[in-house]
Formats: structure tokens, C-alpha cells, sequence
């Protein structure tokens, strides 16, 4: 029934610059007025209006190791560095493969340029590029840094929400950019290492008010990998991939005061303290997707066909951004000719479920772990019931590609 989606194990690299201007004490405080206003009057007049220019923060990481490759997000944005693009001043930095670092990094960097936007790059798997849009507060408890150090704790932020949701429009990006030529996928699991770290940073750094512009974690695929029989990935190709995204990007929000994200619970609240009938209605909708993941992973496909109204909608999004329509009998003739073929079990379930009623239909986001054989893959599901003779059915379901795709 799924497709996978790209996993992403993180990757990351550090600069630390600390600048300081020391004036001898002996020359007093007039002295040191007089020095830093000659500096200032000193100054090419192009410097100044470069520097009074509103910055984008480009970020990438070091390798995974003193022995490892060059890491392709860095090296690929590493000569943007200092330059004047379309009005903007970009400042690249590189961020350490060290638990822990980002947040600081970050919070330090948004500090002292106070960037409009903040887009950070991780190496991730091969074959294309993956637009992060979940973040987990969350770490691989058993994964070392460069320092060959495990975590020192298991939460990115203590007493942090438990995830946060992309604010940036991760699909609309991505289809944008696959119009333009790159394949590009739209991930929800960035990978438990220092680039879900990473992003996880940014978001929080955003619902604190310490950046109020766009954010945006992308994986890159490694340098020398092959992307076409005769097309190999190289720095020149990470740079036109990062140039094209700030495009993207500028053509999309020409706002950089973007709203705050919203974090997401573990399961779905619709109200902290629901009056009865309310929770009663919720639990009517539990009941039904539980039901709806019960009847395809018994393969009871004449139960799994009831949970449709006779014209309902089923919708795909694949890894490009294009959109996908199939009615009803034609989805579920696919379901059953997907358990005919499987030589192994699937056993799909949700982990948790959101819900949200608008006038006579509800609204739900189902996160699913779905189990066959060996393989085990997440994801989500988008659900738009209305009740029929009594019972909730589905008017409309989307759902969106995923990938298992190796990565370091």
C-alpha cells in the first residue's frame, strides 16, 4: 500500500567566530571612539551598503569524520559566502557534527545577523534532495558525534514540544524545484541525528521569536553520486541546487515575517477539556480510522471498501510534487492486488491521530507504522469524513510518497 519514504540520518560541521576589538586602555575612551569612527569612515562605501544588506544564513556541516568524504552540504555552499544575491547578503556557515551544537550555533549566528531566513543543508541519501517537514524532539540515543560522543541527553530541548512541523511550505518548494529539473522529495523523518537536531533548532528558535523569517532543512545527496547514467553529483551541482531554492523561496514568500510554528502533540487534542458530546464525536472518528487500518491490515477488503463513500476521491502526491486521482473501486481493486502479491504480511496501524470537525465533516492526519516482514515504514495519511446514515465514511483521502533510502 506504501511507497517509502527518504530517511535521514543527519550529518554536520563547526565554525566558531568570535570577533574582538581590542584598544589599549593607556589610549582612554575618547581614543577608542576616535579609532572605531576612522575604521567606519574608512570604509569603501560599496563594504557599508553590502553589509546594511538583509541576510540569508546558509548552513552545512563538516564530514563524519577525520577520515570521512567532504560533506556535500557544505562544500556546496561554501563559496556563496560573503556574495550579493538579488538584493540579499549570504552568510555560510559551517556547523560541527557535535550533540548539541546547533542550537547554539544557531541561536548565536540569528544573534549577530539577524537573517530574514536560515537555510540549513545535510548529507543525506543518493538520488535526489529531501525537503525536511517534521522535526522530533528527539536523539539516537547509541549514535556518536565526531567527538565520539553519545548524547548526554535524549531530548534536543528539555521540556521541548515533542515535534514541530515544517513552517516553511516543504511541498510547494518541492514541486517548484522539481519543475526546475532536481528530483526532490518531501521527507518526514530527517533522521534522529545532528540535521533533525538541526531543524528541530531552528523551529523552536523560530516559536521563541529569536528569528522571525523563514526556516528550512534540506538533505542533500553525497558528492560522486549518481544521479543520471551519465550525471554524477558534484559542488557546482549543491551550489545551483541552493541558488535555485533561494529562488524558489523568493518567488514563493516574498514575506519574511513568517507565523510562528505550531508544535504537535503525540496524539490528537482538539481541546484541552472537550465537553462530552464533544469527546464522544472524537472517539466516533478514533473509531473509525483504527477501523479503516484494522479492515486493510486483515485484508478484510469488503470492510476496507465501507469505510469509502461510493464516489469518494483517493489522491497521491509522488516524490515530484505531481498530484494523483483513482476513485474509489479502482484504489481498492490496487489494495487487494497488493496483498494478493505480497509474500509477507503487512500490518499497518496508527500511531496517532488528529482531529479537527468543520461544519458537518471532520478533518484527520493519521501517523501510521506500518509492519511487513522486516521492512517497518512511517507516515501519514490525510482524511476528509462526513458521516452517511450515521456513519463516518470517507469523502477524501490523501496520501503521499515515501522512501527508504540508506544514507550515512
Amino acid at each position: 500500500m506504501r511507497t517509502s519514504r527518504f530517511g535521514r540520518n543527519g550529518v554536520a560541521g563547526l565554525t566558531a567566530a568570535l570577533v574582538g576589538l581590542a584598544l589599549a586602555a593607556a589610549t582612554g575612551r575618547a581614543a577608542s571612539q576616535d579609532a572605531a569612527t576612522t575604521v567606519k569612515a574608512e570604509q569603501p562605501a560599496a563594504v557599508r551598503a553590502k553589509s546594511a544588506l538583509p541576510v540569508i544564513l546558509l548552513t552545512g556541516f563538516e564530514p563524519f569524520g577525520k577520515k570521512k568524504p567532504p560533506n556535500p552540504s557544505w562544500e556546496g555552499i561554501k563559496k556563496l559566502d560573503g556574495q550579493e544575491w538579488k538584493g540579499f547578503r549570504l552568510v555560510a556557515k559551517q556547523l560541527p557534527v557535535v550533540w548539541g551544537s546547533p542550537l547554539t550555533q544557531l541561536e548565536g549566528w540569528i544573534a549577530e545577523y539577524k537573517p530574514v531566513a536560515v537555510f540549513s543543508l545535510g548529507q543525506g541519501g543518493e538520488g535526489g534532495f529531501s525537503i525536511e517537514s517534521w522535526a522530533y524532539n528527539r536523539r539516537a540515543a547509541e549514535a556518536e558525534d565526531n567527538l565520539k560522543n553519545k548524547p548526554s541527553a535524549a531530548d534536543i530541548v528539555a521540556d521541548g514540544p515533542k515535534r514541530f512541523d515544517a513552517t516553511i511550505d516543504s511541498l510547494k518548494l518541492a514541486k517548484a524545484l522539481a519543475e526546475k529539473g532536481y528530483h526532490v522529495n518531501v521527507s518526514t523523518d530527517a533522521g534522529r541525528y545532528l540535521c533533525e537536531e538541526t531543524l528541530y533548532s531552528l523551529e523552536y528558535l523560530k516559536s521563541a521569536r529569536k528569528i522571525d523569517g523563514s526556516v528550512l532543512f534540506c538533505h542533500v545527496p553525497p558528492l560522486g553520486s549518481k544521479l543520471t547514467k551519465t550525471k554524477f553529483v558534484t559542488e557546482d551541482y549543491v551550489e545551483n541546487f541552493a541558488k535555485d531554492l533561494l529562488e524558489t523561496w523568493r518567488d514563493a514568500d516574498q514575506n519574511p515575517q513568517a507565523a510562528a510554528p505550531v508544535a504537535v502533540a503525540a496524539v490528537a487534542a482538539v481541546a484541552a477539556q472537550p465537553s462530552p458530546a464533544a469527546s464522544a464525536r472524537e472517539q466516533d472518528v478514533k473509531s473509525f480510522i483504527e477501523h479503516y487500518f484494522k479492515s486493510w491490515s486483515d485484508q478484510d477488503m469488503d470492510a476496507y471498501d465501507d469505510c469509502f463513500m461510493a464516489d469518494a476521491c483517493i489522491q497521491y502526491i509522488d516524490t515530484q510534487g505531481q498530484l494523483f486521482t483513482t476513485p474509489r473501486q479502482r484504489f481498492v481493486a490496487g489494495q487487494r492486488e497488493v496483498h494478493r502479491r505480497s509474500s509477507v504480511r503487512s500490518i499497518e496501524v496508527p500511531e496517532s491521530i488528529e482531529i479537527r470537525f468543520e461544519q458537518k465533516i471532520a478533518r484527520v492526519v493519521a501517523y501510521w507504522r506500518l509492519n511487513a516482514g522486516a521492512r517497518v515504514q512511517k507516515g501519514y495519511d490525510h482524511f476528509t469524513l462526513k458521516q452517511e446514515r450515521g456513519k463516518w465514511r470517507i469523502v477524501n483521502l490523501l496520501f503521499y510518497s515515501t522512501s527508504d533510502n540508506g544514507q550515512d
